[in-house]
C-alpha cells in the first residue's frame, strides 16, 4: 500500500507501507545454514581447490628420477645436519634431547603434502626454542607439548581468517631488530656449552651473569673441541669459493677440473654433515672406553613416543594444574610463539 505524505505547499513523498515484518521460522533458518553448507563444500570439492590444500597433488605428477637423486642428496645432508641442530634446540629450550629430535622430523612429514613453498624451513627453530625456554621455563616439558598445540591452533585459525596480513604492518627495522637481539641471546645460550659449564638465565643480562660466576669451572677439553669445529665449519664454508681453474666459467673447465671443483663444492656444502660423523665417532669411542673427557649428551629413550592428545592438565608441585591455568603459566608466549612463527616463514 502507498501513502502520500505532504511535506510541502507541492512536495509529496510516497512511502511504501510493508506492514508488519515476517517471522522467518526456524525451519527456514536451517535451510538457509544447509544451503550455505552445500554452496561451500561444492566449491571445496573442486580440484582447483584440493590442489591448492594439498599441493603434493600438482607436483607429484610431474615428479622424476633427476628430482629424487637431488633430493636423497639433500635429505641425507639436511638430516645429518638436523640430529646435531635438533638437540642444540631442545637445550636452547630446557627440554630433554629427545623433544628435540621428535620435533626436526614430524613437521617435514606434513609438509610433503601440505606445503606450498620448498624454501621454507620446517621442525625446531632458534627463535621458537628460545621463546618456547623463556615460556615454559621450570615447568616441564607437558607445558611445552600444550604451547605447541596451542600455537598450532592459532597459526590455523589465523590462515582460515585471513589474519596473514598482519606481517605487512611489521616494518622491516623492527624484524632487523628483533632478528638481532635474538642472535645475541642465541649466541650467549650456547657460550655455557662451549666451555662445558652450568648456566642458566632466560635474558641477555641473567645469561652472562650465570656464566661469569660459573667461568672458573671452564673445561678444557669442551672447549677445544668447541672452537676446532667452529672454526672448521667456518673454513669448510669457504671452499666453496675455491676452483681449480683460472677462469670462472664452468664451460672453460677440464674434465679433472669440474670432478675436483665439483668435490670441493660438495665438501664445503656437506659440512656439518662431514663434522656430525666425525663428531659422532670420537664421541661413540669415548663413550666406549668408559672415559669422558667432553660433556655427551648420553643415551636417548628408542622409540617414539606414544601418539595421544596434548595435555590438558598436569602434576605441578602436590597438585593438578588444569588447562587454564597451564595457560595461565604460559602467559603470553602462548600468544607470542605462533606469531613469531608466522613471521620467521615470510
Amino acid at each position: 500500500m502507498l501513502t502520500a505524505m505532504n511535506v510541502g505547499s507541492s512536495d509529496f513523498i510516497l512511502i511504501e507501507d510493508l506492514g508488519p515484518k515476517r517471522k522467518i521460522s526456524v525451519k527456514e533458518k536451517v535451510g538457509e545454514v544447509e544451503n550455505w553448507f552445500e554452496k561451500n563444500l561444492r566449491r571445496l570439492a573442486t580440484w582447483k581447490t584440493i590442489t591448492k590444500k594439498l599441493p603434493v597433488l600438482t607436483w607429484a605428477r610431474t615428479y622424476n628420477s633427476e628430482d629424487f637423486v637431488g633430493d636423497l642428496v639433500a635429505g641425507i645432508t639436511v638430516g645429518l645436519t638436523v640430529i646435531p641442530q635438533s638437540l642444540a634446540y631442545s637445550n636452547i629450550a630446557g627440554l630433554p634431547a629427545q623433544f628435540g629430535l621428535y620435533s626436526s622430523f614430524l613437521g617435514a612429514l606434513m609438509y610433503i603434502f601440505l606445503g606450498s613453498c620448498k624454501d621454507v624451513p620446517m621442525g625446531p627453530t632458534a627463535i621458537c626454542s628460545l621463546l618456547t625456554y623463556q615460556a615454559v621455563r621450570g615447568y616441564g616439558p607437558m607445558h611445552a607439548i600444550l604451547l605447541c598445540f596451542l600455537s598450532g591452533v592459532i597459526q590455523f585459525l589465523m590462515g582460515i581468517v585471513g589474519l596473514g596480513i598482519m606481517i605487512d604492518f611489521i616494518s622491516d627495522p623492527v624484524s632487523s631488530g628483533f632478528t638481532s637481539a635474538v642472535a645475541l641471546l642465541i649466541i650467549s645460550s650456547q657460550v655455557k656449552d662451549i666451555l662445558g659449564i652450568r648456566a642458566g638465565g632466560a635474558t641477555f643480562i641473567e645469561m652472562w651473569t650465570s656464566i661469569l660466576e660459573d667461568v672458573q669451572n671452564t673445561k678444557f677439553w669442551d672447549t677445544i673441541v668447541g672452537v676446532i669445529c667452529v672454526v672448521i665449519l667456518l673454513l669448510m664454508r669457504l671452499l666453496s669459493d675455491v676452483k681449480l681453474a683460472k677462469s670462472t666459467h664452468p664451460d672453460n673447465w677440464t674434465t679433472f677440473q669440474r670432478v675436483v671443483n665439483k668435490s670441493i663444492w660438495l665438501i664445503s656444502t656437506s659440512r656439518n654433515s662431514i663434522l656430525v660423523i666425525v663428531s659422532g665417532i670420537v664421541g661413540w669411542y669415548f663413550c666406549e672406553t668408559a672415559d669422558e673427557p667432553l660433556k655427551l649428551i648420553g643415551p636417548l629413550p628408542p622409540g617414539l613416543p606414544a601418539i595421544q592428545l596434548p595435555p590438558f592438565s598436569t602434576m605441578k608441585g602436590n597438585h593438578t594444574a588444569g588447562f587454564f591455568e597451564m595457560v595461565s603459566d604460559m602467559g603470553s608466549g602462548v600468544i607470542v610463539l605462533p606469531l613469531i612463527g608466522l613471521l620467521e616463514n615470510i
